[in-house]
């Protein structure tokens, strides 16, 4: 008896502790979208910001060492700031939906925030150490654990499916979430990436959202060369056939090839809005270096047009969203030109065609210290008429918003 009131009590020191978490809650009233979908004609940097970050709903959300604050993007002041109470405990990733922000730390808390109001809605303890990774899909939040994927509701924190996985895959790392029609959640698992002792391997799990019943598996290559389109199209290397890209179909079924995109598209870069783009260097044939883009059709794999860089130029990785695609075009920067000021372009095209709908000369940029990428400016969200471009090394991005 004695026991369990000493554990009554040490948990309730607990949930008091966490209770005195910082959640400052909203400061006024919630800021209005810059527009209906994504820009048309961005027209202006807002401000520089940290090289984690979201966009949503005229706000920016940034990660700290022991929380996330909301940033209203017009006014560039706080909107609502959470920080853990214990700050030896940091945040390994959040993700964020029209509703909600996510938060996972490196003891195995996850935190659910309502994106509006800044205000606890939930709290989970897995309790385990190990890295994980946070997707947001469908109103799921999903996550490893020991030897399980786990879903939980966006909304409430209540637990709705675990999956397990085989002895072969202890460790679980979750790469990617997609929700896709008919209640699929296609899952990019990575498995045993931190052991010396166990097979490294990638996995791409077909569960139904609703139940969490497993209804294929397949092995699979690296997630970071595959890249999704609409609907049920994912495309990435044929795992027989190097240099193969091919375009998949991904259902309830099961996974199945639907085309193969022609030799020169085999650097697959972005997709959506019925097109998958690819960045090369025809001359050299190199992913370091895009000096062409490339966008074919989804649903047979054949060119639909191609955008060539100027001499002297090259692109960043692209963003596709709205029916548009969004790139930065930039010199081509070799070793001599680190520290050197430069100046690039935002370009907004068509999506169909190709067509030049914007373009938007960047302010002057350092270029960082970096001998692998020199330097490369990359789209890394779009967002409620904002869009974020950053160094592909993580030193620093730019919010472009419009009025």
């Amino acid at each position: 008896m004695f026991i369990a009131l000493v554990l009554c009590v040490i948990a309730l020191l607990v949930s008091w502790y966490q209770s005195r978490d910082v959640f400052t809650g909203a400061h006024g009233p919630f800021p209005a979208a810059f527009a209906a979908g994504a820009p048309v004609a961005p027209e202006r940097v807002v401000r520089r910001t940290s090289d984690e970050h979201a966009l949503v709903h005229g706000l920016s959300l940034q990660w700290t060492d022991s929380g996330v604050t909301a940033v209203n993007l017009r006014t560039g002041k706080e909107y609502w700031r959470y920080e853990r109470r214990d700050a030896n405990e940091v945040v390994w990733e959040f993700k964020v939906s029209e509703r909600t922000v996510v938060v996972g730390h490196d003891d195995g808390r996850l935190v659910g925030i309502d994106l509006r109001t800044g205000k606890l809605l939930w709290r989970v303890e897995i309790r385990d150490d190990d890295y994980r990774s946070v997707e947001l899909a469908g109103g799921q939040v999903v996550t490893g654990a020991p030897g399980a994927v786990r879903a939980f509701d966006e909304r409430d924190g209540r637990s709705l499916w675990t999956v397990k996985m085989s002895e072969s895959c202890p460790e679980v790392l979750v790469y990617s979430v997609h929700a896709l029609p008919d209640h699929l959640s296609a899952v990019h698992v990575m498995c045993n990436v931190s052991s010396v002792d166990r097979d490294e391997y990638e996995l791409l799990l077909g569960v139904d959202n609703r139940t969490g019943k497993v209804l294929w598996r397949q092995r699979t290559v690296d997630p970071k060369l595959t890249v999704w389109g609409d609907g049920h199209t994912l495309v990435a290397p044929d795992p027989d056939r190097p240099r193969t890209i091919q375009l998949l179909d991904v259902n309830r079924q099961g996974i199945s090839p639907r085309a193969t995109l022609p030799l020169d598209g085999w650097d697959v870069v972005a997709g959506g809005s019925g097109i998958v783009l690819s960045g090369t260097d025809p001359k050299e044939g190199s992913e370091d270096d895009d000096t062409l883009l490339q966008a074919y059709d989804t649903r047979d794999g054949q060119p639909s047009w191609q955008l060539r860089a100027p001499t002297g130029q090259e692109y960043g990785f692209p963003e596709v969203a709205d029916g548009r695609v969004y790139v930065v075009r930039q010199p081509f920067l070799t070793e001599a030109d680190e520290g050197r000021r430069i100046h690039a372009d935002l370009l907004i095209l068509d999506a169909d065609t190709g067509h030049l709908l914007h373009t938007l000369r960047l302010p002057a940029m350092t270029a960082p210290d970096d001998s692998d990428y020199f330097g490369k400016l990359d789209i890394l969200d779009t967002a409620d008429g904002a869009v974020s471009i950053g160094w592909r090394d993580g030193w620093g991005d730019l919010l472009i918003a419009t009025d």
